[in-house]
C-alpha cells in the first residue's frame, strides 16, 4: 500500500462521509453515521450472548472493538469499559475499516487499540479516517484549536488520540494549506455556523 495515496484515500473519505451526512457540529455523532451505512454498533457488555454463541469471548480482553458481518450485516461491536472518547474513536476506526474495504463477509478485525508505530497499512489507514472524520482539520483550523486539550474537549476524542491530531495539525498549520479542495470547503461552509459560535 502507498502511505501517501492511502492517506489521501482516508482523508478525502472522511469529507465524503461528512458531507452525505450533512454533519454541522462537534462533536460528530458518529453512530448515527454507521446506522445510515447499515452497520449496527453494539457494546460488548449488552451483547455478551450475542458474542459467547459466536465464539468471540476472546476478543473482549484482546480489542477495543472490532468489526464483522452477522447475517451478512456488518455490526461494530465495542468496549462500554473505554473512555467515551476511547468509544467514539473505536467506533469511527471500525467504520473506517467497513467503507474502507478493509473488512469481508466471513472477516473479522482483530485489532483495535491506540496507535503503534509497527500498526499495518490498513490499521494506519483505519486510525487516519477516524481522526479525520471526528477532528476534521478545517474545523480545528476555522476554531483555531491547537492544543491537545482543546481538540479532546471539542471533539470528543481521547486525550492520546487529540495528541496524534494536534501533532498533525502542527504541521498543516505550518502549511497554512487548508480549504485548497472542494470537499474540504463543502465541509467547512456545512460547519461554518458552528465554527462562527464557537469563536
Amino acid at each position: 500500500m502507498n502511505s501517501y495515496k492511502d492517506y489521501q484515500n482516508a482523508r478525502d473519505l472522511s469529507w465524503k462521509v461528512l458531507i452525505e451526512n450533512d454533519v454541522r457540529a462537534l462533536p460528530v455523532k458518529i453512530v448515527p453515521i454507521c446506522w445510515s451505512y447499515g452497520i449496527r454498533v453494539r457494546s460488548y457488555q449488552d451483547n455478551a450472548e450475542i458474542l459467547r454463541k459466536l465464539n468471540l469471548t476472546q476478543m473482549i480482553d484482546r480489542t477495543d472493538g472490532f468489526l464483522m458481518y452477522i447475517s451478512g450485516e456488518p455490526v461494530i461491536f465495542y468496549d462500554k469499559r473505554c473512555t467515551e472518547g476511547r468509544q467514539r474513536f473505536t467506533i469511527g476506526h471500525e467504520l473506517g475499516h467497513y467503507l474502507l474495504g478493509h473488512v469481508k463477509p466471513g472477516q473479522v478485525t482483530i485489532i483495535n487499540r491506540e496507535p503503534e508505530p509497527g500498526d499495518s497499512p490498513a490499521e494506519r489507514q483505519a486510525n487516519q479516517f477516524a481522526a479525520r472524520i471526528l477532528a476534521p482539520a478545517c474545523v480545528l483550523w476555522g476554531l483555531d484549536l491547537h492544543d491537545a486539550d482543546e481538540i479532546a474537549a471539542a471533539c470528543g476524542i481521547s486525550k492520546q488520540a487529540a495528541a496524534f491530531r494536534a501533532e498533525r495539525m502542527r504541521v498543516l498549520y505550518q502549511r497554512g494549506k487548508f480549504l485548497t479542495a472542494p470537499e474540504e470547503r463543502r465541509v467547512y461552509s456545512q460547519f461554518e455556523n458552528f465554527i462562527s459560535q464557537g469563536r
